[in-house]
């Protein structure tokens, strides 16, 4: 089994199991900049780098539950561990690698798409057809003005 040392506040905390790691990122006590090495003569990487499954989230547990403190107040006064954790993943950038759906799905979801976008069409096409013959009129109305001064008996 594969062990890892974090370094957390300058110290060397380990070792460590990798859903041990896994759990401590999905509690918010460590993220993927954190310095993490493999072992106890591994180069000095990150969580990310060593570990970059977790950066997906498909392997990530649920979060614990932050355990209550004596000092922590029990109103709505401070900040619990998840506020911490929610301010930490919404300060990260998510970004969509891969899609692995099966083709027949694609498909369905390509004519739920078009189905969808036919009747908002349908929808929308006389509201279109009324504003612009209403526009139409206007500039009608105008140009025929401007064409009425021409006129020769």
């Amino acid at each position: 089994m594969k062990s890892y040392l974090l370094k957390l506040n300058g110290r060397e905390v380990g070792p460590h199991s990798e859903t041990q790691v896994a759990q401590m990122f999905a509690d918010g006590r460590v993220d993927r900049g954190t310095p993490c090495r493999l072992g106890a003569d591994g180069a000095w990487k990150t969580i990310d780098d060593l570990l970059p499954i977790l950066k997906y989230g498909t392997q990530v547990p649920a979060p614990s539950k932050p355990a209550r403190s004596e000092n922590a107040p029990s109103s709505g006064a401070g900040f619990s561990a998840l506020d911490r954790r929610n301010d930490v993943l919404s300060a990260q950038r998510i970004s969509l690698v891969e899609i692995d759906l099966p083709f027949v799905s694609i498909l369905k979801l390509t004519f739920k798409w078009m189905a969808a976008a036919i009747i908002v069409s349908a929808c929308l096409f006389p509201v279109l057809m009324i504003i612009v013959f209403i526009v139409t009129a206007i500039f009608g109305s105008l140009l025929s003005g401007v064409f009425a001064g021409f006129h020769r008996p």
